[in-house]
């Protein structure tokens, strides 16, 4: 094997790690489900691509990662599964109700109040649903 297939299965491997957890799922379960969502080919890319610096550089701890992550998220309106999946990861990196709340608020401040609005019911419903299944 060549240092370039190396390379591209380490950042394959730190890829499907990154998915994993987002997802909440064991390695072995990425690609299928992954696939199953977006297509193979599309999947694969987003996997190196979650392999690389952007989520693997020490720069960033996994909590400002999230936050940054969910700003992106609201900003481009993106809702349902798609959002409360990252609400998940987010919350296992120790971001807190109250920190979310703020996090919109301040959003609504910047980029408006339509999506961020909308980002902020759907926090509230998604730790009203966690409380009730405590």
């Amino acid at each position: 094997m060549s240092n370039e297939d190396e390379v591209l299965n380490e950042r394959r491997e730190r890829g499907i790690a990154v998915y994993a957890e987002t997802f909440g799922v064991g390695a072995s379960e990425v690609q299928g489900l992954f696939a199953d969502r977006v297509g193979s080919l599309f999947a694969e890319e987003a996997v190196l691509a979650a392999g690389g610096p952007a989520w693997n550089d020490p720069s960033l701890d996994e909590r400002s990662r999230s936050i940054v992550i969910l700003t992106a998220l609201i900003c481009e309106g993106v809702r349902g599964n798609r959002l409360t999946t990252h609400l998940e990861r987010a919350v296992r990196a120790g971001v807190d109700q109250p920190a979310l709340e703020v996090l919109t608020v301040l959003l609504a401040l910047y980029v408006g109040q339509a999506r961020t609005a909308l980002a902020a019911e759907e926090m509230r419903l998604f730790f009203t649903g966690r409380h009730e299944n405590s």
